[in-house]
């Protein structure tokens, strides 16, 4: 899936989505000038890394129950919302040399990628749980010693 945010072209819009109150354990969607949308949640093992999705977060966890309980979905739809992250820079930009992103305390452990977008390094990655989406040098990381890691994809 990182292949396919690099091939998306301009980014739209990154938000937060789910339900209000927004806060960081809430997964992200990236949406792309040409239309397409991933969405970001924490990964699967240890509450750890991101996984990356193409499509809405909606549909992607609740869109089987549009066939399936009708009533479900719409209750669903009816109450989900987004609220944008505020990465200016980001927006109309394009992601570029992908690499993995490491934290380094309290422990070692791959939580992510870093992207270059104008000038800039976008680090995008999960753990404990929380899904952050900011400038690597944001002062918010430095507690965790992020380290830049082998490009993606790995040689």
């Amino acid at each position: 899936m990182i292949d396919d945010l690099l091939k998306a072209g301009a980014i739209a819009r990154i938000a937060r989505v789910g339900y209000p109150p927004f806060e960081g354990d809430d997964p992200i969607e990236i949406t792309f000038a040409g239309g397409a949308v991933f969405n970001i949640d924490i990964g699967f093992e240890g509450a750890t890394d991101i996984v990356v999705r193409e499509g809405t977060l909606l549909e992607t966890a609740y869109g089987h129950l549009r066939a399936e309980e009708p009533a479900a979905f719409d209750a669903i739809e009816r109450d989900w919302s987004s609220e944008d992250i505020d990465l200016p820079w980001l927006i109309g930009a394009t992601l570029a040399n992908p690499r993995r992103l490491a934290m380094t305390n309290p422990y070692r452990v791959d939580v992510g990628y870093v992207f270059d977008v104008s000038g800039r390094v976008f680090a995008l990655f999960g753990e404990a749980d929380f899904i952050t989406a900011n400038e690597l040098a944001d002062e918010e990381n430095e507690g965790l010693r992020l380290e830049i890691g082998a490009p993606y994809p790995a040689a």
